[in-house]
This record gives structure tokens, sequence and C-alpha cells, in this order.
């Protein structure tokens, strides 16, 4: 694997705090268009609070193998996909943490392995190097997922987000207290951007609308079973309806696959 620290930040400081988490749940995605979200808010408000860190800045980086298998694989909609992600609650600046995940879904049902490290493990990690992290079992997986794959930093994915909890909780459901898995949670997403992510990329540099209506709102439904009554119902009468957008596939076939050659799109 290339050097993914040296690509991304500069180093970082080792005596950050690790942690782990392993989620399951089921996982579905509605667009809302600005008038359905005015009405919806309203009752998401009278089931749902706000996590403490209100409106947040997600930065993630997918990786792939120089074709983008996994990005096409999970594209053609396969029982079973997996994804490799970066994902950073704060940015990748030199003294930031960042969450190492396999995401994985079968049959509709997500899965996601995740450990938290210092930014300055990061390629020692994606090296197979041993980082005695909290979790030895999760860090075999990415061992193994890297060493099947040899994945890179390919995409670079940024978006704004709300996290709901459902009232009654604890309320500890920010990705800090590493409790999100627990009971009914409901992330809303504006002002998607991505770009391809090279080795030479800042990033503070320019990205671009994933879709092209930035009033849009991407509401996704986490729940360890099914979705409650009240949120059915009213997704009903609003007529918002579950949609399969991928940020990721999304980003591949609007600005990579156009300029992909017809060998690198082959299998």
């Amino acid at each position: 694997s290339e050097n993914l620290l040296r690509i991304i930040s500069r180093s970082a400081d080792k005596n950050n705090i690790m942690a782990n988490d392993t989620f399951e749940r089921v996982e579905k995605k509605f667009w809302m268009n600005a008038q359905q979200f005015r009405q919806m808010e309203p009752v998401l408000l009278e089931h749902m609070k706000v996590d403490q860190y209100g409106r947040t800045t997600i930065h993630n980086v997918y990786c792939d193998t120089d074709d983008y298998y996994l990005i096409r694989r999970s594209i053609e909609g396969p029982d079973f996909k997996e994804k490799l992600r970066i994902r950073s609650y704060s940015g990748f600046s030199e003294d930031a943490n960042v969450f190492v995940e396999i995401k994985r879904k079968l049959n509709g049902v997500g899965y996601k392995r995740r450990i938290e490290i210092p930014l300055s493990r990061l390629d020692d990690l994606m090296n197979g190097k041993n980082i005695d992290c909290a979790n030895p079992q999760i860090e075999k997986e990415l061992h193994e997922f890297v060493n099947r794959y040899h994945p890179n930093p390919k995409v670079y994915i940024t978006y704004e987000r709300i996290a709901m909890f459902e009232k009654g909780q604890n309320g500890h459901t920010d990705h800090m207290a590493h409790m999100e898995d627990q009971g009914l949670r409901i992330t809303l997403d504006r002002n998607i951007r991505c770009r391809v992510f090279t080795e030479r990329a800042d990033l503070n540099r320019e990205t671009f609308p994933a879709i092209d209506d930035d009033s849009m709102v991407l509401m996704e439904v986490k729940a360890p079973g099914f979705m409650p009554e009240w949120l059915v119902n009213e997704m009903s009468r609003l007529k918002i309806y579950h949609s399969s957008f991928s940020k990721v596939g999304t980003c591949f076939t609007k600005f990579i696959a156009p300029h992909l050659t017809a060998g690198e799109q082959a299998d």
C-alpha cells in the first residue's frame, strides 16, 4: 500500500485515545425536497432529539482498488458488498483522530466494524503493522481486507450532517460516545460534495456537488429492527419514498467513470 499518511496529512499526536465500534442495523435512505423536509421536521423533533453536536461536517475518504472494483461491485447491487472508509469528524488535521471502517451489507442489513486511531498510526495499519488498538479482532479484519484488495485512497466526500436519536434513549448517540447502534437513529445530510482523491490532493481543494439540487435533504434511518409506525405513516403521507442512493457510487458515476478507459471499467 502506498503511504496513506503522507497522502492524507502529516503526522498526528500519537497519544490520542483509540476506540472501537461494531454496529449491526437496518439502514434505509430517503430523499426529501425542501417542502417535504419543512413538514417532516416538526414530526421528527416530536419523537427525536438532535445529538449534542448539532450540525457537523463529515469528512470521508473511500479506499478502493486501482480499477475501482469495490465501488463498481456495490453499484451492481449484489446481496453482499463491502467497502473501506476513513472518516473524520474534525477534518484531517495534524492532531486529528480518524475512524477506519469496514462497512458491509448483506441482504439489506448493514454491518460496520471500526476502530478509532490517531492519524499518525494510519499508515502503519494500512501496511500490516500491529498498532495495538483496543480491539485486536477488528484490527485483524482490517489487515485481512487490505491484504485482499490492496486499496488506496480514491474518493473524498464531505457533507453537513445532523444526527438525531429517539427520545427516551440515553442521548449518547454521538460519534465520540460510540453508542450510535442503540435504538432508532436518524441522520439528515445536506450539501453532499465530492471529488477524486489524488496523491497531491489538498482537502481544502474544490469539491463538486453530488446532486444538482442543493436544497434536497438525504434522510437515513438506522434501526436495529423495523421503523416505528409514526415514521412510516408520516413518510407515506408526505410521499417520501425509499432511495438506493449511494454517495460514493454517485460520485464515481458522475466524476470518475466517464474518464475511465474501456479496459479500466472491465472486470
